[in-house]
């Protein structure tokens, strides 16, 4: 075996020494055409950069030069059972049930070197951003602010970003309870915008507006709202006058596998096979139960997503899809959803949700309203 091995080896390095001299003539042209070319524009690249980096003076810090750094951080909330009056839970909540706002690369603003103006050289070099709003004025709204700081508004024509002065760089903190706060007091503020301007477009935590050399942090706020200005009334038309609210649709998965049980004829005629089998042959067929009782739970998972998708579809203007969780032992998230509608067609769809809250097995949890996290 060992001395067929080494044949195979010779036999391949042959075959590739053959290979490369018939078509010696190609490689040595192609070397010439293309790759040595490419190779030496790449050694001069690099010669030019480090010629660069020798002459530039020491940058800055990795964190400063950030302009934003997001922390999403989910506060736990207690849950509740479902209510029988499925009207929406008004409370907002930061919980694995409440919104967790965008990504902030949702809304990420670009600094700008637009408007070389000298900022004060003791002044916070940055911005905490919480949110859109449209206004004309530049107002104080108080010390609602992350750690009481004072907001306030800077407008761009008819948008207003609403913000609080900070440091460039990003809130860290080991404390989970203090995260927690600050995640609420973000929270906060963009609940007391919501409700004295109206509309909102709500942004995720810990966007921070940085300044630089030339220009201010406030002057790269008004850069951002300018160069996107269109997108964002575009935004703040469609949710306009529209707020979010969750439903989740938990199911009992007990109540379930005995309900098909006992609906099932294929069910039922195993499970009767099982009580005459000897004790060995009836391990093996309990087996063969369980796995068909979990392909029709399966089953019935997705029968009852579709339809109970199809009822909610008509009372909302917009629907998101999000990921499911279990924070309750003895049932099963089979739906969350993210519901974009006016406040005025809340109750009809809370209607809606009674019904599927009434059929057996199932639970519905409806929250909200809430400024539209999942729709910015």
């Amino acid at each position: 075996m060992k001395k067929l091995k080494e044949i195979i080896e010779q036999l391949i390095k042959q075959e590739i020494r053959d290979i490369l001299a018939e078509n010696e003539a190609s490689i040595n042209e192609m070397m010439k055409t293309s790759f040595l070319p490419e190779l030496k524009a790449a050694i001069r690249d690099s010669v030019y950069k480090a010629l660069e980096d020798l002459s530039r003076e020491p940058p800055e810090s990795e964190e400063t030069q950030q302009l934003a750094e997001s922390h999403v951080i989910e506060a736990v909330g207690g849950s509740q059972e479902p209510k029988r009056d499925l009207s929406p839970d008004p409370g907002h909540q930061t919980s694995a049930s409440g919104p967790q706002g965008p990504t902030p690369r949702d809304l990420t603003p670009q600094t700008s070197d637009i408007g070389h103006r000298t900022p004060d050289a003791s002044a916070p070099q940055g911005r905490y951003l919480y949110c859109i709003v449209e206004g004309n004025e530049a107002l104080n709204l108080g010390r609602i602010g992350i750690e009481e700081n004072e907001v306030y508004t800077i407008p761009y024509k008819d948008l207003c970003g609403v913000v609080h002065n900070c440091p460039a760089e990003p809130y860290k903190s080991e404390d989970e309870e203090k995260l927690k706060k600050w995640v609420m007091a973000h929270q906060n503020v963009i609940d007391q915008a919501w409700e004295r301007f109206g509309d909102v477009l709500p942004l995720g935590f810990d966007i921070i507006i940085k300044g630089d050399k030339t220009t201010s942090p406030e002057e790269n706020m008004r850069n951002w709202l300018k160069g996107d200005y269109e997108n964002l009334k575009e935004k703040m038309r469609k949710l306009g006058g529209r707020a979010e609210y969750g439903v989740q649709v938990f199911w009992d998965p007990k109540i379930i596998a005995k309900k098909i049980t006992e609906e099932s004829p294929e069910i039922k005629k195993l499970d009767e096979e099982i009580k005459s089998k000897p004790k060995g042959l009836a391990y093996m067929y309990k087996q063969k139960l369980e796995d068909l009782i979990k392909k029709e739970m399966e089953r019935k998972a997705d029968h009852s997503f579709k339809e109970f998708f199809e009822r909610i579809k008509p009372y909302a203007d917009g629907l998101k899809v999000e990921k499911t969780k279990n924070p309750e032992e003895d049932k099963q998230m089979l739906m969350n959803l993210s519901c974009l509608l006016p406040k005025e067609k809340s109750t009809i769809l809370g209607d809606e949700l009674e019904k599927i809250n009434n059929i057996e097995g199932f639970f519905v949890r409806f929250t909200g309203p809430w400024p539209p996290y999942s729709f910015v």
